[in-house]
């Protein structure tokens, strides 16, 4: 301000320092405070927003109106500012009278004495009520998932890192992340629609908010995922407790307009200690998430050093396994199956294999997670069709008789909605005769929350020309009316029925029972695990169909395959009446 002008307000003031103390007190809330910061004089607008009267802000000091929404931190910053000379500029949230919070835009100054000390502050404010609660609201959107009122990731890290924190301190609580996707979320969305999924979502969201309360973070990171960073729950219940209640909530039915549906999910939970990061409670409870799903889901696990491990051996095994894709590792195999009354192979169990350039040739129960990757297993299933083609092809060429190739279907998990849809179409499109194939069931495809359209599926297959088996019969515990229900051709007896058949007259007998089972609900039985020139001579007498084990061959090439074939047919022997 030049020199004239503020010459000029010096003598406008002076003239009519009532009208400008006026112009004030309509425009700001004025507090003066002796050194101490004992009030020595406020204005009524200081009265009205606080609801104190005059008589009652006197002599006290600001502390009346401490909202707590402050810490010390915060006043020491303000003190320090303050006792130097300068001029201290903030927002505050006061405390009024009645309990509410108000927030007041706030510049502090300093009254100096004729020898320059400080004699007390002098304080102008003016409401910002509405605009901090507008701010704090946008903010509160910011981190909230719209769908669920929960937080989104956003929230969910802030409120990590508020953790990790936490965590730093001396004797701090305990604290556990925990996380989980829902299994069974997908065939919600493509049954029954979208809609039909975001009310599963909210169900969820409103469930976890009832058994963990609102005071822990609560979390959806998107999709089907979701995270609870616990804390003041673990202060009354037991972690343990807390977690067998989520998994509860999670396999409770949710009753939809269409229809009622089930779902549930595999839980990883992590405590979280000073060392973490955000990166790594979070990979680490993941680990957790995957362990709980190959142990057969529906369980919570917690993080260990030795899952760590567990994860760093499958994305190594995932990273070659893409490698091995790119340079051609995989190879479909054959175990051929033998005509027990002609001597003659009739079909071949397809098998795949893994020619991995330091561990030599794999079997498919040494590279399972493959086939738990998406991508990695939808290439796999693509190859594995093509194969069948060009091996078919190739047989056909070399003169053979046509075989019927057996295709378990537990180890691709096929009944996954979107899997079996391209395998069975690359099938089509490729012109292979589905009565080529005989698909092996288990019984743990025919259990549980899939079971019922698991059957669905399977009877389609069979309309469409597929040809289907019960495999390892009597290994678990498949009912009866299972084999009347489904439209099955073949049932494979499991290969623990072998053992001892030779010495044992029980589990001879029990074995022939089964097979005289199978034949009563005109089924052709296969037994597998035949390994020895005894256990073949045995359940030939004992009347079985086709039997297949490493003493028919173990499984080969399509190319090893055509000579196994060509060699001359076994003789056979005689059928028990």
């Amino acid at each position: 301000m030049s020199a004239h002008h503020d010459n000029r307000l010096r003598a406008l003031t002076h003239e009519d320092a009532d009208f400008w103390a006026d112009v004030v007190d309509n425009v700001l809330i004025v507090a003066v405070t002796d050194r101490k910061g004992i009030i020595t004089y406020v204005n009524d607008k200081f009265c009205q927003i606080s609801q104190y009267s005059r008589e009652e802000l006197l002599g006290h000091t600001h502390r009346i109106l401490n909202s707590g929404e402050h810490n010390k931190a915060f006043f020491r910053d303000m003190y320090r500012t303050l006792y130097s000379g300068e001029t201290w500029y903030g927002n505050l949230c006061n405390r009024a009278k009645d309990g509410s919070h108000y927030w007041v835009a706030t510049t502090i100054i300093p009254h100096k004495n004729a020898n320059g000390d400080i004699s007390g502050f002098v304080a102008t404010r003016f409401e910002i009520t509405e605009l901090m609660n507008t701010k704090v609201r946008l903010k509160k959107q910011a981190a909230t998932d719209v769908m669920t009122g929960l937080l989104n990731r956003g929230g969910f890290n802030a409120s990590l890192v508020t953790a990790v924190e936490a965590s730093k301190r001396r004797n701090a609580d305990p604290q556990v992340l925990v996380m989980f996707d829902l299994d069974g979320f997908k065939p919600v969305n493509d049954i029954h629609g979208h809609h039909a999924g975001d009310e599963v979502l909210k169900t969820i969201a409103t469930r976890l908010i009832e058994v963990i309360g609102p005071q822990d973070a609560i979390s959806r990171l998107g999709g089907d995922e979701f995270a609870v960073i616990l804390h003041h729950s673990l202060k009354h219940t037991p972690l343990q407790t807390i977690l067998n209640k989520i998994q509860n909530l999670l396999e409770e039915p949710i009753m939809l307009d269409s229809a009622t549906v089930r779902i549930s999910g595999s839980i990883g939970a992590t405590p979280i200690t000073s060392e973490d990061t955000l990166e790594g409670l979070q990979k680490n409870a993941d680990v957790a998430v995957y362990a709980a799903k190959q142990a057969g889901g529906k369980q919570a696990r917690m993080f260990t050093p030795s899952l760590h491990k567990t994860t760093m051996e499958r994305a190594k095994i995932l990273s070659e396994a893409r490698q091995g894709v790119v340079e051609k590792q995989f190879e479909v195999y054959y175990q051929p199956i033998l005509n027990a009354r002609t001597g003659r192979i009739e079909q071949a169990e397809a098998l795949m294999r893994w020619h991995h350039p330091e561990r030599g040739l794999l079997s498919a129960g040494a590279f399972t997670d493959v086939f738990a990757d998406s991508a990695l297993a939808q290439i796999m299933e693509t190859h594995l069709v093509q194969s069948f083609h060009d091996d078919i092809l190739k047989w056909k060429e070399a003169g053979l008789p046509s075989l019927r190739l057996a295709v378990n279907l537990s180890h691709l998990d096929l009944l996954n909605l979107e899997q079996q849809i391209d395998l069975f179409s690359e099938i089509r499109q490729l012109n292979l005769d589905p009565g080529t194939f005989m698909l092996e069931v288990t019984e743990q495809m025919l259990q549980g929350r899939r079971a019922e359209k698991s059957r669905l599926r399977l009877r389609g297959l069979a309309e469409d020309g597929f040809g289907l088996a019960m495999d390892n019969f009597g290994y678990g515990t498949v009912r009866l009316s299972t084999l009347r229900e489904l439209p099955l051709q073949s049932l494979k007896l499991d290969r623990c029925l072998v053992r001892n058949i030779g010495s044992d007259t029980k589990a001879r007998s029990l074995l022939a029972s089964l097979i005289k089972l199978g034949h009563g609900y005109n089924l052709a039985v296969t037994v597998e695990g035949v390994e020895t020139q005894d256990e073949f001579d045995t359940v030939r007498k004992l009347g079985v169909d086709y039997v297949q084990g490493f003493f028919i061959s173990p499984a080969v090439s399509a190319t090893e395959l055509i000579r196994i074939t060509r060699e001359e047919a076994w003789n056979p022997a005689p059928t028990a009446s």
